[in-house]
């Protein structure tokens, strides 16, 4: 029987912003490039902060991070870019006085050869930018913003790419769209860590759900177990006593 090996592993991980003041403790977790894995949980318990520890953007106190099989706890963002992590923060993710395609390049920076190759297939994953490559982003919609960090990000060919609340501040049809996207960059051979505050939605599209609290994590499980947990359903995805959420309900397909 063959063991799978995580792409990405996280072992007993604590840090925060400031030497000695722990936002997360001793947070363990395993993704696999064949998953999707969504971190929900109440505003401040830390799930932004694991990313960008994870990603190498923050300094942690304890524990260790592996990625295919290499320990790369010491390594620095552009180090884990270049390796083969995508990023896309929530904020300032695109520059809005550039283009569409001045930003891809910009992402494709670091690429030796086929930048413009990998331009027009990155750009045939979303048609939205695709038909207009020299708008400027400013002038994009908020969804279409994040589709273009998420382009950006896939110009270094990544095989993990970390997502922080890619659906915020988006109407219920825009997330919907860019939860559809996030679904076929995976299908490409993506694993997706991303982290959501519309947990609910998130969830239909995820492989595995992980809840922290506090700086801890609280609760793991698959994406159906988590939405169909009464205990999660209260706590988490705002339903009611006695209300639960059906499989129908998602779109996942």
């Amino acid at each position: 029987m063959t063991t799978r090996s995580p792409l990405l592993r996280v072992e007993q991980f604590s840090g925060g912003y400031v030497e000695g003041i722990e936002i997360i403790h001793d947070v363990e977790l395993d993704l696999f490039r064949d998953e999707i894995l969504t971190i929900i949980g109440p505003n401040g318990a830390g799930k932004s902060t694991l990313l960008k520890a994870i990603v190498g953007a923050l300094p942690f106190e304890r524990g260790r991070r592996f990625f295919g099989g290499e320990n790369v706890s010491g390594w620095s963002t552009p180090r884990m870019i270049a390796s083969g992590v995508g990023y896309v923060p929530q904020i300032d993710n695109v520059f809005t006085s550039m283009s569409i395609r001045e930003n891809l390049e910009m992402g494709g920076y670091m690429r030796k050869d086929g930048l413009r190759e990998r331009i027009g297939e990155v750009l045939a994953m979303f048609p939205d930018l695709e038909s207009r490559p020299g708008e400027r982003a400013s002038r994009l919609s908020g969804g279409q913003r994040q589709m273009l960090a998420m382009a950006r990000a896939l110009m270094l060919d990544p095989v993990m790419l970390c997502l922080d609340e890619p659906t915020a501040a988006l109407s219920p049809a825009a997330r919907g769209e860019l939860l559809s996207r996030i679904y076929q960059i995976h299908m490409s051979g993506v694993g997706i860590l991303m982290v959501e505050q519309n947990a609910t939605e998130a969830l239909v599209w995820s492989d595995r759900g992980l809840v922290m609290v506090d700086g801890e994590k609280a609760i793991e499980g698959s994406g159906r177990e988590m939405l169909t947990s009464p205990e999660v359903g209260r706590a988490f995805l705002g339903q009611d006593e006695g209300e639960g959420f059906t499989l129908e309900e998602g779109s996942r397909q």
